[in-house]
């Protein structure tokens, strides 16, 4: 009777097992729907950040370009300059040519300064002479002289004074106009350089600025490049930093789902119960099965009486099936072991517990929690060391499991 009530309990269990995964699927469903628009919504604003990028991209690149144009412009303006500089300095070496004429004239009209007063004095002599009659200088000569001798040299003198005159006035003349032809030509060269410099300087207010302007614009420019490479950058990095959140999300609803997959297939395994009335000792999957295998921690290929069934550490461990406890102890390198005897003379084992839940010649039902999962005795992490002896000889579990 007591079998009845507890094989009744354990199948109300199993419903509620049941309709509790149905209700977990459906909100599962629920969220995972969430998830996943969550997932599209992050990659519709990294599709936005990536327009933002494109245009930041096609901004700097015309800024770039507006650049190279302002910068062709003041390389043509300061050009302009270096030419504008070169007609001043020809100019100004003009001006220092003429002037240097014009001071070497003054020099040399000081220097012969006295010479054209004496020049001029005796143009006015002879201006005189030839006002009073040289003529009648020649005729007095000629009847005043003792010999005809005498009267020839005296008239030679006086034809050589008269021309000594002429030569004084073209010499004082042609320095007189070689003075003035170089003053005049300094004076137009000074004039002409004058005007240079006005010019030049009109060029040089104007390039000015211009280069005011073009500074302007330029640090307009950086200020525009500056900024474009900030929301360049932001735009990488706002992609970036979506990809990893696309990414992890991705990777945690696949996570979910594997895990929810699992603990449905768990949920559905644990609801369970074999021809023979037997139901998994532990929740979690097989990890190693019955037959030769290497030990993970002998080191050496030895018989595997069972099976290594996941665990975590406190988990509960169940009884396979009913019967009396008969060990409940450490037991080697079983560590914490149970042993429940079962009719047919059959036989479970629990092995690596952390704690024990019964004593020995309990009776324990099936799906009754004996213990508790741990890494007691040769064992290498958290699991649950499940037999089944036949006759005390070990023999495959699986068959007698869901």
């Amino acid at each position: 009777m007591r079998f009845v009530i507890k094989f009744r309990t354990l199948i109300t269990c199993c419903l509620t097992i049941s309709l509790f995964s149905l209700i977990f699927v459906s909100s599962a469903g629920s969220q995972e729907s969430e998830e996943v628009d969550s997932i599209e919504q992050a990659k519709q604003e990294r599709e936005e950040a990536r327009e933002q990028e494109l245009a930041a991209g096609a901004e700097i690149a015309l800024l770039e370009a507006e650049d190279i144009d302002v910068v062709a412009a003041l390389d043509a303006a300061t050009s302009l300059v270096y030419l504008q500089e070169a007609k001043e300095q020809a100019a100004q070496q003009r001006l220092d040519s003429a002037l240097n004429e014009k001071v070497r004239a003054q020099e040399d009209f000081l220097e012969i300064a006295e010479e054209i007063t004496l020049l001029e004095k005796r143009a006015v002599a002879y201006a005189v002479e030839s006002y009073l009659g040289l003529s009648d200088q020649r005729a007095e000569a000629w009847f005043e002289a003792d010999d005809a001798t005498t009267a020839a040299h005296k008239i030679a003198l006086l034809d050589f004074v008269s021309s000594d005159a002429r030569d004084v006035l073209d010499k004082l003349k042609l320095i007189q106009d070689s003075r003035d032809e170089l003053l005049s030509s300094a004076a137009v060269a000074e004039k002409r350089a004058d005007v240079i410099r006005v010019e030049l300087e009109e060029v040089r207010v104007d390039l000015e600025a211009k280069k005011k302007v073009q500074e302007e614009l330029k640090e307009e420019l950086n200020a525009r490049r500056v900024y474009w490479n900030t929301v360049l950058s932001s735009a990488v990095r706002e992609q970036e930093d979506i990809t990893d959140f696309i990414v992890a999300e991705e990777e945690r609803i696949a996570r979910e789902l594997e895990e929810a997959r699992r603990q449905a297939e768990l949920d559905a395994r644990l609801g369970q119960i074999s021809e023979g009335g037997w139901v998994w000792p532990a929740a979690g999957n097989v990890g190693s099965g019955f037959g030769m295998r290497l030990h993970p921690i002998l080191g050496y290929s030895r018989m595997h009486n069972g099976l290594d069934v996941g665990c975590s550490m406190g988990d509960p461990i169940w009884s396979a099936t009913e019967g009396i406890v008969t060990i409940a102890e450490s037991y080697g390198g079983y560590g914490n072991a149970i042993v429940v005897q079962h009719a047919n003379s059959t036989a479970s084992l629990y092995a690596h517990l952390t704690g024990f839940n019964v004593n020995v010649d309990q009776y324990v039902f099936t799906g009754d929690q004996i213990g508790t999962c741990g890494t007691t005795g040769l064992s290498t992490g958290p699991h649950l060391h499940f037999e089944i002896r036949l006759s005390g000889t070990p023999v495959d579990p699986r068959p007698y499991l869901p």
